[in-house]
C-alpha cells in the first residue's frame, strides 16, 4: 500500500527514478558522499519510492528518521530519531544534551563517523517530510552535511516543495545547489496504473486505466483509494462516474474501525506520544496489561510497526499522514484525557509541559509561568532551541496582554539566538500591545541587524531603555541593558559596553551566564585600555584546567585580555582549555574561543593552525549567522594574507559587506584587512583608501588602542609609501602615544619599524638605524615573530642602500629564516630579493633559493597531519576541526602520500617547519 502504510504493497514504475537513486549510491561506495532531494505533492510516492530503493540494498546501514506534523516545535526531535539507533549500541559514545544545533550536528557527524568504521557497506540518511521537522534538526542537519566530504554516506530529503519556506535557508541552499541531486515525482504513467491495478488483484481494459488516471493524474495514493473503493465493474463503465477517491483519512478511520477496542486504544495512545514510542508507555497510556494481542491487530491492520530494542519493543506509526489522522479521530475530550494522563507519567519535564500544553483548554497563566520558567533554565544554558517554542506556548497561554507580550519578546531573541530569523520576526509580527512600548522597541533592535538597518539599533535601545520602568520590570531593563552592551561593543566603544554590562548584571543575576554579560564587561575595558581592571572582574578563576563550564565565559574573557596584553602563552592556554570546554556546546562560545586562539597563534608564529582556526571559526559562525561574521572573516583573510593567499584572502572579504564609514561607526576588521592585503600587493592608495575616512570620522576607543585592531599604524605605512611623509607623521604619533602609555611592547616594536621607515624616507639613516635597533629591543621582550623578522627586513633594506651590504645580509639572513618559519611568502620573495642584491648568498654555491617548505600540504592536510603527529586519534581530530572521521582518514592519506610516508611514525619528521620561536 505504499504510502498508506503497508510497506509489503506493490510498487510500480519509477525505474528512472530507482536508477538515478542507484548512480548516487555508487558514488558513494566509490568513497565521495552525495545528497538528493525527492520532493513531490502528497501521496506521490515518495516514501514508496525511498522504502523500495532502500530494500534493494540490504548491504547498506540506513539510519531514517521522519518529520512530525505536530511536532515542529520540538527541539531536536528529528535528530534524537537519526540517533537514537546509536543509544542502543554498546560500542556507542555517551550522549550529553546538546547545548544547540550546530552542537547537536557535530555529534551526528561523529556518529556517521563510528558507523562507516564498523560497517563495510554504505550508509544511507534518510529524512522524510523534512518539512515538517522542527527546525533546531534541520541546522543540526545541514551543519553535518556540509562536512561530508569522503565519506560514504548517501544523504536523501524527502520534501514537498523544495523552496518550502519552513526549511532553513541554508538547507535549501543546500538542496538546491550543484551538488545535490534533485528527484521530481509525478503521477504514474498509464500502464504503471494499469500494472498497479493488476498487482492490486484484477486487470483493466484500457478504457477503465485512461479514466482512472484522467481522474486521479496518476497520484498512487488516489489510484488504490479507488481501487479498494470502487468495483472493477463500475471502473470499466463508463455509465458510471468515478466518485472521488475517498479521503487518505477515511481509509484509516475505517481500519481502525474494523480493530478491536483494545488495538484502537492502543493505536490512539501511541499517537498521543509521538511518531514512536515505547511499547511500554503507549500500554501505559492506553491502560491495557497485556498489549501484544493489541499490537499484532494494530500490526496486521498497517496501523502500527514494531521494532524489537533492548529493554521492549518500540512501536511507530509507518508515515506521519497516518498518525495525524489517529490523532485528529480522537475528538477533543479523549484527546484531552489522554494528554493529561501522558503528563502525569511523562519521565521528562520538557515532555510533561509540551503534553500539557495539548490539554490546555484555554489561557493558562500558572502553565504559561511554568513554560516560561523552563525556558529561562533552558536559555541560561544557551539550549535556544529548546527555550524558543516554550516561551511560543508560554505567549500563547499568557492571560495578560504584558505577559504576551513578554514571553513573546524573550522568544524572538531565543529564535535569533538560534538562528531562526524568518520565525523571529514572526512572531514579532503578532505580538500584542503597544509598539511604542519598552518591550516592543527591544524587540524591534534585535530584528533589525538582520534587516542591515544598523545605525538605527541604538537609538532604538536608548529610547526602550528610557520608557521601561527599571523598578518594577527590572528582567527586561536587564535585558536592555545587556544589548546596549553588546553594542557598543560592535561600536568598540569599550567603556560603554562594560558599564551597561554591569548595570545588567546589577538588574539581574540570573542572565549573567545566559548572555555573557561578564565577558562583554571585561571585552568592554580591554577596548578602553584598561586591561588590570578587565583582569580584576575574573580575579577568583583558578588556571584554566581546573575551570569549569560555569565559567567559561570569564576563561574567554581572561584569555582575550591577556592575548591583546601580549602574554601570549597564557593566552593560548586559557583559550585552549575553553575551547576544550565548549566541545559540546554552546557554539557561540566556541566559536569565540577558536576565534581568540586563532589569533594568539597566529601572533605566537603558528600561521598555518591559525589559519586553520580562524576558517574553522568563520564555517561555524557562517553555520550560525552570530555577531561575528565581519571579524572571523576578516582575521582569516589576514591570516591567510599574510601566508600569501591572495585570493582566499578576497574570498573571506567577500564574505563581508563593506559597511561605509560615519561618525561613531566601527570600522570592520575587513577593512583593516583590505589595507593590510593592499600594503602586501604594493598598493599603498588601495590601502589609503581603505583607512583614511577613519581620520575623518569620530573614532570610538577600541579603534585606537594599538593591540586591539590597529590601524594607524597601516595608514602611516601607506602614506610613507605615497611620499606623503607629514601625513604619516601625524597617524603615527596617535599609534605611538597610546602603545607608550599601554607599554604594549609589540606596538612599540611596529612603532618604531614605521618611524624608522619614516625617518629614512626623510633621508635620515642614522636615526633610522637607530629606532630599527630600538625596536628590535622592544620585540625581544615578547613573543613577536612576524614584527621582529620586519624589523630585521627593514633594517637591512636600509643597511645595504647605505653600502653596507655584509650587515645588512646579516640582517636579511636572520629576517629569512624566521619569515621561511611562519610561511610568510610575500615578506619572503622581498627578502630573497634584497640578499640577491647584497651579492652574498644563504649558503655557499649560489643565490638565495625560495623557501623550502617541504612538499605542498593543504592547509587541511596539514592541520590534520599536525594533530595526528601529536598523538590524536582520527577521531579526536575530527572532534577537534569539526570534520567527519572519513574527511579526517582522506587528507591524512593525502598527505602520507605527499611526505611519502605510509604512517604516523614518519609524520614528525617529514612535516613542513612548524612554529616559530621567540628565539
Amino acid at each position: 500500500m505504499g504510502e498508506l502504510g503497508d510497506q509489503g504493497g506493490p510498487f510500480v514504475g519509477r525505474g528512472r527514478h530507482l536508477s538515478a537513486l542507484d548512480g548516487q549510491l555508487a558514488h558513494v561506495v566509490a568513497g565521495a558522499s552525495r545528497i538528493v532531494l525527492v520532493d513531490g505533492p502528497a501521496g506521490i510516492g515518495k516514501t514508496a519510492l525511498i522504502r523500495h530503493f532502500v530494500a534493494a540494498h540490504p548491504d547498506a546501514e540506513v539510519l531514517r528518521a521522519c518529520g512530525e506534523e505536530n511536532e515542529t516545535g520540538l527541539p531536536l526531535g528529528l535528530l534524537d530519531q537519526l540517533l537514537s539507533p546509536a543509544e542502543h549500541d554498546e560500542q556507542a559514545l555517551p550522549r550529553p544534551p546538546a547545548a544547540d544545533a550546530p552542537t547537536a550536528g557535530a555529534r551526528l557527524l561523529d556518529v556517521l563517523g563510528e558507523l562507516q568504521t564498523r560497517t563495510a557497506g554504505p550508509l544511507i540518511l534518510v529524512v522524510d517530510d523534512a518539512h515538517w521537522a522542527d527546525s533546531s534538526s534541520l541546522q543540526a542537519l545541514t551543519f553535518a552535511l556540509r562536512r561530508l566530504r569522503a565519506d560514504r554516506v548517501l544523504t536523501v530529503v524527502v520534501v514537498r516543495e523544495a523552496d518550502d519556506p519552513a526549511l532553513p535557508e541554508g538547507l535549501r541552499r543546500l538542496l538546491t545547489g550543484e551538488g545535490t541531486l534533485r528527484v521530481s515525482l509525478s503521477g504514474l504513467s498509464a500502464g504503471e496504473v494499469g500494472e498497479l491495478a493488476a498487482a492490486r488483484g484484477g486487470s483493466l481494459p484500457p478504457t477503465a486505466v485512461v479514466r482512472l488516471l484522467d481522474h486521479t493524474d496518476g497520484n498512487p495514493l488516489h489510484v488504490k483509494a479507488l481501487l479498494e473503493q470502487v468495483p472493477p465493474a463500475r471502473l470499466m463503465s463508463t455509465a458510471f462516474p468515478l466518485p472521488a477517491p475517498l479521503g487518505y483519512a477515511r481509509l484509516i478511520e475505517q481500519r481502525l474501525a474494523d480493530c478491536t477496542a483494545e488495538a484502537q486504544a492502543l493505536t490512539a495512545a501511541a499517537s498521543v506520544l509521538g511518531m514512536s514510542c515505547p511499547l511500554h508507555s503507549a500500554a501505559r497510556l492506553a491502560e491495557l496489561k497485556d498489549p501484544l494481542p493489541a499490537l499484532d491487530e494494530a500490526v496486521g491492520a498497517g496501523l502500527l510497526d514494531e521494532t524489537p530494542e533492548p529493554g521492549g519493543p518500540r512501536v511507530s506509526f509507518p508515515h506521519p499522514m497516518l498518525r495525524a489522522t489517529v490523532y485528529r479521530t480522537l475528538g477533543p475530550v479523549r484527546r484531552h484525557a489522554l494528554h493529561q494522563a501522558a503528563a502525569g507519567q511523562s519521565d521528562s519535564a520538557y515532555g510533561r509541559l509540551q503534553h500539557l500544553v495539548h490539554a490546555a483548554q484555554g489561557p493558562d497563566d500558572t502553565l504559561a509561568g511554568q513554560l516560561a520558567d523552563a525556558a529561562r533554565t533552558e536559555a541560561a544554558a544557551r539550549r535556544w532551541g529548546s527555550a524558543a517554542p516554550l516561551l511560543r506556548d508560554a505567549a500563547r497561554l499568557a492571560r495578560t496582554e504584558r505577559d504576551r507580550e513578554r514571553y513573546g519578546v524573550e522568544a524572538v531573541e531565543a529564535l535569533l539566538w538560534e538562528g531562526r530569523r524568518d520565525e523571529a520576526q514572526a512572531v514579532f509580527d503578532e505580538l500584542p500591545g503597544d509598539g511604542r512600548s519598552a518591550a516592543h522597541r527591544y524587540a524591534r533592535a534585535l530584528i533589525l541587524p538582520f534587516g542591515g538597518d544598523l545605525g538605527h539599533i541604538e537609538p532604538l535601545l536608548r529610547e526602550a531603555w528610557n520608557c521601561c520602568d527599571r523598578t518594577a520590570d527590572p528582567e527586561l531593563a536587564s535585558y536592555i541593558a545587556g544589548q546596549l552592551s553588546v553594542m557598543a561593543l560592535s561600536l568598540s566603544h569599550g567603556r560603554q559596553a562594560a558599564e551597561w554590562a554591569e548595570q545588567a548584571m546589577r538588574l539581574s543575576g540570573r542572565r549573567t551566564s545566559s548572555t555573557m554579560l561578564r565577558f562583554a564587561r571585561m571585552t568592554g575595558y580591554g577596548l578602553s585600555g584598561d586591561i588590570g581592571r578587565g583582569l580584576a572582574v575574573a580575579a577568583r578563576l583558578p588556571d584554566a584546567s581546573l575551570v569549569t563550564t560555569a565559567d567559561v565565559d570569564l576563561l574567554c574573557g581572561r584569555g582575550l585580555l591577556r592575548m591583546w596584553s601580549g602574554e601570549l602563552a597564557d593566552a593560548e592556554r586559557d583559550l585552549r582549555e575553553a575551547l576544550f570546554i565548549c566541545r559540546d556546546g554552546p557554539m557561540m562560545l566556541r566559536i569565540v574561543a577558536m576565534f581568540q586562539l586563532g589569533l594568539t597563534q597566529y601572533a605566537l608564529g603558528a600561521w598555518e593552525e591559525a589559519a586553520q582556526r580562524l576558517e574553522s571559526a568563520a564555517s561555524l559562525n557562517d553555520d550560525t549567522g552570530n555577531e561575528l561574521h565581519s571579524a572571523v572573516h576578516g582575521a582569516a583573510g589576514w591570516v591567510v594574507a599574510a601566508l600569501g593567499d591572495y585570493e582566499r584572502a578576497e574570498w573571506h572579504l567577500r564574505q563581508v559587506p563593506d559597511i561605509p564609514v560615519t561618525l561613531g561607526t566601527v570600522m570592520t576588521e575587513s577593512r583593516r584587512t583590505r589595507a593590510f592585503l593592499a600594503l602586501l600587493r604594493g598598493q599603498p592608495d588601495a590601502a589609503e583608501a581603505e583607512l583614511l575616512p577613519l581620520l575623518e570620522a569620530d573614532a570610538a576607543e577600541g579603534l585606537c588602542e594599538p593591540m586591539t585592531g590597529p590601524w594607524r599604524d597601516l595608514l602611516a605605512e601607506a602614506l610613507i609609501g605615497l611620499g606623503r611623509l607629514d601625513e604619516a607623521d601625524h597617524a603615527l604619533t596617535a599609534f605611538e602615544a597610546l602603545a607608550a602609555d599601554r607599554g604594549h611592547a609589540a606596538a612599540l616594536a611596529a612603532g618604531c619599524r614605521i618611524r624608522g621607515e619614516l625617518l629614512a624616507a626623510r633621508h635620515e639613516p642614522g636615526a633610522a638605524e637607530g629606532m630599527f635597533a630600538t625596536g628590535l629591543a622592544h620585540a625581544a621582550r615578547v613573543t613577536a615573530p612576524y614584527e621582529r623578522a620586519r624589523l630585521q627586513l627593514a633594517s637591512g633594506e636600509l643597511l645595504r642602500r647605505t653600502g653596507r651590504r655584509a650587515a645588512a645580509a646579516q640582517a636579511l639572513q636572520a629576517a629569512y629564516e624566521t619569515l621561511t618559519g611562519l610561511g610568510a611568502v610575500p615578506l619572503l620573495e622581498r627578502c630573497a630579493r634584497e640578499l640577491a642584491a647584497c651579492g652574498t648568498t644563504r649558503a655557499a654555491g649560489g643565490p638565495p633559493s625560495p623557501p623550502d617548505r617541504g612538499p605542498v600540504l593543504t592547509s587541511q592536510e596539514l592541520a590534520v597531519a599536525r594533530l595526528a603527529a601529536s598523538g590524536l586519534t582520527n577521531r579526536q581530530v575530527a572532534r577537534e576541526l569539526l570534520l567527519s572521521v572519513k574527511t579526517v582518514e582522506y587528507h591524512l592519506g593525502h598527505a602520507y602520500t605527499k611526505l611519502g610516508i605510509s604512517s604516523r611514525v614518519g609524520l614528525a619528521t617529514r612535516l613542513p617547519p612548524g612554529p616559530v620561536g621567540t628565539g
